[in-house]
Parts: structure tokens; sequence; C-alpha cells
């Protein structure tokens, strides 16, 4: 595992050094008098313990957007309902842009992108089972199939007829499988899939996957040290991230529940189990305009291996950003134009 730890900018000095040990885990603070929408659109659900926010409060991102709390109950796959916390900005009458996060991430990871599109889409940024302010019911399926099967159960309640999706990391294998759904290859009529492996295997070297699946992966999860060192001096990271985006960072991952929920999905899954189903059948479901978004200094996603991920799609394309893995918050303003011109094509 120390190999693991130092891809993370964790050192044996720093577990050594307690720094390993429990942070500033929170069940949230709700606003006593919010800021509400006027246009209660969704029918609020079960709030969940550890939340921050009220369903249709308003809160502002980028430069004065305005960005709306829902929390709302869906059907489950394998639950009675599943309570959702999602996050909406820009007229719901405009083509709507979904948008799903990676590890260690909420919706607020997109909010960049989110303030920069809402102007011509109504976009919708989900927190995925497990993190943010939704569901963390631990007996639950946690296959990413699964987990997809819920999304679109979501989609379903909030009346997506047509959507774009946008998939970053962890988000990208739940968007691939959204995609195999009966009718969620007519009704996703672009997709953006951003930092994840496609029809190579994972390049070296390869992300802490097993570390996430251990018994470690709880306490790592409630450290000083995560998911603030990720983005501060891990290999993953290249560019300096205010101290306002590092603390929003941390505040969104440390949910009360998170650490536990975090190693579960990865129990499910390996890199070679997702590459066999990618080409076994969730290529065949991307018939629609794919834009494979890469970041070109990722250590173990490198350009070469998507020299040939076109051919593998209906109507594919690459396109390399000069960034590492957080490619969404280290050029947020690239990231949004490319996005803006592949959506608006």
């Amino acid at each position: 595992m120390a190999t693991e730890l130092r891809q993370l900018g964790i050192t044996e000095s720093d577990v050594r050094g307690k720094k390993f040990g429990p942070s500033n885990v929170h069940d949230g603070h709700p606003a006593a008098q919010p800021k509400l929408t006027g246009d209660m659109r969704y029918q609020q659900g079960t709030y969940p313990k550890a939340r921050t926010h009220h369903h249709g409060e308003i809160e502002t991102i980028g430069d004065g957007v305005e960005a709306i709390h829902w929390f709302v109950d869906a059907p489950g796959v394998r639950d009675a309902k599943v309570s959702w916390h999602f996050v909406t900005a820009g007229d719901p009458a405009n083509p709507a842009v979904f948008f799903i996060h990676g590890l260690p991430e909420t919706w607020w990871a997109w909010h960049h992108q989110m303030a920069a599109l809402s102007d011509e889409f109504y976009v919708v940024a989900i927190d995925t089972p497990g993190y943010g302010q939704s569901d963390k019911n631990l007996d639950r399926d946690w296959r990413y199939s699964a987990i997809a099967g819920d999304v679109a159960r979501l989609i379903d309640k909030i009346g997506l007829d047509e959507f774009a999706l946008v998939g970053h990391d962890r988000g990208a294998p739940v968007a691939d499988h959204l995609l195999s759904f009966p009718g969620m290859q007519q009704r996703v009529v672009r997709y953006v899939r951003m930092q994840q492996s496609a029809d190579e295997p994972h390049g070296a070297p390869v992300p802490p996957h097993r570390l996430f699946a251990s018994k470690a992966a709880a306490v790592l999860a409630r450290s000083v040290l995560f998911p603030v060192g990720l983005y501060t001096v891990s290999d993953y990271v290249s560019v300096k991230l205010d101290q306002a985006t590092l603390d929003r960072l941390d505040y969104e991952f440390k949910y009360r529940g998170t650490a536990d929920a975090m190693p579960m999905s990865f129990k499910t899954t390996s890199f070679p189990m997702e590459l066999f189903d990618r080409h076994n059948y969730l290529f065949a479901s991307m018939t629609m305009p794919v834009l494979f978004l890469q970041a070109t200094k990722d250590p173990g996603q490198h350009a070469a291996e998507y020299e040939n991920t076109p051919d593998f799609v209906t109507d594919g394309e690459v396109r390399f950003i000069d960034a590492n893995h957080f490619v969404h918050l280290e050029e947020p303003e690239l990231v949004s134009s490319v996005m803006r011109e592949f959506l608006t094509r």
C-alpha cells in the first residue's frame, strides 16, 4: 500500500505522524433562512442525515449565475427509493446537459462548466450515491451498472427526454453503463467522456483502486490528507488550486457517510472487468457523437493509448488538453469552451 499512498502524496512519515487520523467529517449546516426559488419544479424528497442545503435553495456560482439545489426521491434498482441531491442552472426549456462526477468529488466539481454553459443549456449535476448529499445506504448494489440504473430512474423522474451526457473519472463508467439501458441511446444526443481508459488497458501507473477497495479506504477518506493531498501534492495535479477551491472540495467530500461508502463500488470492479465490458457491449451503445476529452499530463493515461479509440464507436473523436487528471478544475475555461463547441455543432 505504501506505493499507492505515495501516488496520493501521502508519505510513511505522514502516517507515523498521525496525519492519517480523523479529520473534519461533518453533517452539514443548513441555513436558517435560505434563498429559495419561486419555481419548485421538482417534488421534494427525503432529506439525508447529512446536508447543507434545502430543496429549492439558490446558490450563486461563477459570475452571478444562480444554481438551485434539489432533493428528489426516485425508484431504485434494489431499493424502493433512492434519495438524490442534484443541482441545476439555466433555463429548463433549453437543451439539457447532465454531469456525473468522479472521485473524490461531488456536483460542485462541475460548477465552472455549469456556470459557463448555463446561458445556452439547462445544466444538471448530481451527487452520485455515497457522495455529497445523496443517498449513502450501504445495503445497495454498488456495481456501476446498478448505479447507472438508478441514475436512469432519476432522469425519468425529473423528465429529461433528451440530453447531452458528461462523465469524468469514475463518473465515466456510470455514464457508459447508462447508455446501455433501453432507450438511452436515443435520448443521449452527445457524450463527453473524460479521464477514463477506453479501448486499451489502463497505462502505468494504475490509480490506487486496490487501496480504495481496502479497509484502509475509510480511514483515508476521513483523514486530513484526503482529498486535499490529491489536489495539491499527488501525481494527479499540475496546477495549484486556490484555497477557497480546496476548502470547498474538502467540505463536499467530508459529509458523514462518504468515508464508509467510498470503498463499496471499488469492491465490485477492476480495470480488466471494465475493459471487457466496454469491448463486449458498452462501446456498441455509444451510437451518438462521442468526445473523448483527455488531459496530457495524467501520469497513467497516455495520449498514445487513445490513438485508435474513435474506431470503437460510431462517431467519435479525441481531444487533448494540456492539464492533469482534474482537467475541469485546472483549465475550467478551456474545458467549458471545448464542451460548448462540441455540444453546439
